[in-house]
């Protein structure tokens, strides 16, 4: 979206996919957002403030419904963001396949700590491990793997 386009405006499109109706909207805020639902579209347009930088005033802008759906609902997945950021595994490659695993082994690490968490919190006399301290003992634990057991003798 250029400049000269206002602060609220919205653009919609939408398309059927085998049988699944997919709408894209790009709206205008600060910076331009797009997005993709199978679940709702642009209607019903409803009313947000925002902080104009300019008048510095507070200013009523449009917002498409998909904003607001994004928004109450997007704290699972900005939460998964947000932890991958603080300590991602930072072994890089030119190998896309190694990123996606590397990406997907973050993943599996802090699903693994918030159902840890879930657990240690049913308990009544217990401390839980904060994000950092459980990665640590994690590695510790899977680097010890084998020094804790006796080898096989065949």
């Amino acid at each position: 979206m250029k400049k000269s386009v206002p602060r609220g405006s919205y653009e919609e499109q939408m398309t059927s996919f085998e049988g699944v109706d997919l709408t894209a909207v790009s709206w205008k805020d600060n910076k331009p957002v797009t997005f993709l639902s199978s679940y709702v579209g642009a209607e019903p347009v409803s009313l947000v403030e925002r902080f104009d930088k300019v008048n510095k005033t507070r200013i009523k802008i449009t917002c498409p419904r998909v904003i607001k759906e994004y928004n109450a609902h997007m704290g699972g997945v900005d939460l998964l963001d947000s932890f991958i950021g603080r300590y991602r595994i930072s072994m890089r490659s030119r190998k896309w396949y190694l990123r996606i695993f590397y990406h997907l082994l973050d993943m599996t690490v802090i699903n693994s700590w918030l159902v840890y968490k879930d657990l240690k919190g049913t308990e009544a006399t217990s401390s839980v491990l904060n994000w950092c301290q459980y990665r640590l003992e994690l590695a510790e634990v899977l680097a010890n793997i084998n020094t804790a057991s006796e080898p096989c003798n065949k």
